[in-house]
């Protein structure tokens, strides 16, 4: 299968994929540094498949917090989810690379994975099959 950058719907199906191997990666393990990740690549993409949609050009980042203001530029409705992609981001930075902060890693992981949930329900019903 051959994807596209610019396909809103390759992003949304990729983001699928990490959402629910995040979930079947703490129903096994429970919460660790890869659920963390996962849950992060989800919602990055996720949100890249919005801005997609909406005309944004793609811009390579794995920050959060930028695709989040980002999207906010569209609709206010997303800044609601500020605080979530700051924690996530934070979170996912600590773990990437060795040498940061992992004492509150995933102490979260509830709280971030009912709003990764909600934002996803968010754009999904925003990403409409015409603007593939």
């Amino acid at each position: 299968m051959k994807t596209d950058e610019n396909n809103p719907h390759d992003w949304l199906r990729s983001g699928g994929i990490r959402l629910r191997s995040a979930d079947h990666l703490v129903e096994i393990e429970g919460v660790t540094e890869s659920a963390i990740e996962l849950l992060q690549e989800a919602t990055e993409r996720f949100l890249k498949a919005y801005l997609i949609s909406k005309g944004w050009k793609l811009r390579r980042t794995h920050d959060l917090s930028n695709l989040m203001a980002e999207a906010v530029a569209f609709d206010p409705y997303f800044a609601r989810f500020e605080d979530f992609a700051d924690s996530l981001t934070d979170q996912f930075w600590a773990q990437h690379y060795p040498g940061g902060d992992q004492s509150g890693l995933g102490a979260n992981y509830e709280d971030l994975r009912t709003q990764a949930g909600e934002l996803v329900s968010l754009i999904l019903k925003n990403v409409t099959p015409e603007a593939a």
